[in-house]
């Protein structure tokens, strides 16, 4: 009797879990230049969506992608997702851009704000799936760093024009 509990209550939990739908928020926090990364678990046999939620201070370049990590023993699809996707949206739930995994999206200017990705997708592998994203964050100059850019640039050529036409 206790061999019969002991197969049947996991077995009745790992079909309730397989089911179920699974919707999660993680808080990034704001997000510096670099590249940062996020990852997720997802157990066997589950539709899920996760919502990664982040800020920027300051107007920023981004480059954003998602990777799928599987893993298979003697032909056993341990841990896979048979779809996967991540799509990027502004505060207002406005949607900016889309991809499937190993896929990835560029945003020349992001304004400063509040925006969220959404990774979803049904995992395939006996063991559920394992995912890994990253968000490569780069500053965009404003245009007063540009104009002294440009005066420095000048000031160096007429330094180097002078010692030219005194040799």
């Amino acid at each position: 009797m206790n061999i019969l509990k002991s197969v049947l209550v996991p077995a009745a939990f790992l079909v309730a879990a397989s089911s179920a739908y699974a919707t999660d928020v993680v808080d990034l926090g704001e997000l510096n230049a670099g590249i940062n990364t996020y990852t997720g678990t997802v157990a066997a046999d589950t539709t899920f969506s996760t919502n990664y939620n982040f800020s920027l201070a300051d107007i920023s370049s981004g480059v954003f992608s998602l990777s799928q990590l599987p893993l298979s023993n003697s032909g056993i699809s341990v841990l896979d997702f048979s779809s996967l996707s991540f799509n990027l949206y502004g505060s207002a739930d406005t949607w900016l851009a889309g991809s499937v995994a190993g896929g990835e999206f560029t945003f020349a200017n992001l304004a400063a704000g509040n925006y969220y990705i959404t990774v979803a997708g049904t995992s395939s592998g006996v063991a559920g799936g394992i995912y890994s994203g990253a968000i490569n964050i780069a500053a965009v100059p404003e245009p007063s760093s540009v104009a002294m850019l440009m005066i420095g640039f000048a000031a160096l050529g007429a330094v180097a024009r002078r010692r030219r036409t005194k040799l």
